[in-house]
């Protein structure tokens, strides 16, 4: 078998192994879920599921992160000049994929998901910064990254908790308020905008 082959054989396996605990966690809780009963209904071997995957909260992941490549491939077609078009972009994903979210909150699994899907884009912007100037990203933007993303999945588990009724756009909006009107309203902020300095003693900023 020549390489090309062998790895589509691997995508193959993998794409299946994937597909059988999505369908298992539809009427399964995920701790319920057994090594052998995915490797059955992926039709495949035990001994090939390990040779892919460590666990299976690394099959789990596996799951995850090919949400977070679909992401990240659809942030990028879209427009992304402003936190608008940025969030939008995210939103719009996650309301087209909105059954896997479901399925992960009905089984109690969005904190595995939260955290994972933090790291993982956070890892492609460390890279594109590190890429422009060949360094790693300073304490100061390593801090505004997670808590942009902890505004941005905050309203994601709320909608999500609350029953997707909001609009990917209603969202992006919900999201970009938050930035202009809370800060408007605080008077560091407005120290800052004004004087271009804060009125404290910076550190990090």
């Amino acid at each position: 078998m020549d390489a090309v082959a062998a790895a589509r054989k691997q995508a193959e396996t993998k794409a299946r192994l994937k597909r059988a605990l999505l369908q298992l966690l539809e009427t399964r809780p995920y701790h319920d879920i057994s090594v052998p009963e995915i490797v059955l209904a992926a039709s495949t071997a035990r001994c090939t599921f390990y040779r892919h995957f460590p666990t299976k909260d690394d099959l789990l992941l596996a799951c995850c992160e090919e949400h977070f490549a679909g992401l990240y491939r659809h942030m990028q077609e879209e427009p992304s000049y402003t936190f608008h078009d940025m969030s939008l972009g995210y939103y719009s994903y996650w309301d087209e994929h909105r059954e896997f979210l479901q399925l992960l909150q009905k089984r109690d699994l969005l904190q595995f998901f939260s955290s994972n899907l933090d790291r993982f884009l956070y890892s492609v912007a460390a890279g594109a910064h590190e890429a422009e100037d060949g360094s790693a990203p300073p304490a100061k933007m390593i801090y505004h990254f997670f808590c942009s993303m902890s505004a941005m999945s905050g309203i994601l588990m709320y909608w999500l908790n609350s029953g997707c009724k909001e609009s990917a756009e209603q969202l992006a909006q919900f999201y970009v308020s938050f930035l202009a009107e809370g800060s408007a309203d605080d008077p560091d902020c407005r120290y800052y905008h004004e004087h271009r300095t804060y009125p404290f003693k910076p550190t990090l900023v």
